[in-house]
């Protein structure tokens, strides 16, 4: 596997701030911001506003909607984009995402390897 092309592939799709944390044992372990666009956040309003009864300002339709429906579209994109690494360079991968703590971006780190591995263990050793 080659670290650079894949950190380079990732740069070149919609994810910001890429940076390699380990590249041990075989593994490039990164991480990596998903950044919402203006329609991404607009459809996430409109979304909350259908879905609750509640004001915008009010703290569950932000924690119970507007955040969720960001969750769900980064994970998404990010899926697809990891997917197509995959495939791209041969290898394996996996992330996990965190909770969304700003409302226009999602952090993930991501692992590749050429061999299979399991990712919670991966992180468990790298105390993330």
């Amino acid at each position: 596997m080659n670290k650079k092309d894949v950190l380079e592939f990732l740069r070149e799709n919609e994810l910001d701030d890429v940076e390699e944390i380990s590249s041990k044992k075989g593994l490039l372990v990164v991480r990596f911001f998903y950044d919402f666009d203006e329609d991404e956040l607009e459809a996430a309003r409109g979304y909350a506003n259908d879905e609750s009864e509640e004001d915008a300002d009010e703290e569950s339709w932000k924690e119970e909607y507007y955040l969720p429906y960001l969750n769900d579209i980064a994970a998404d994109n990010v899926g697809e984009i990891i997917e197509e690494v995959v495939e791209e360079f041969d290898i394996s991968g996996q992330y996990i995402s965190y909770d969304l703590n700003e409302e226009e971006r999602c952090e993930f780190i991501g692992v590749f390897s050429n061999e299979d591995f399991d990712i919670e263990e991966v992180l468990e050793e790298l105390d993330l």
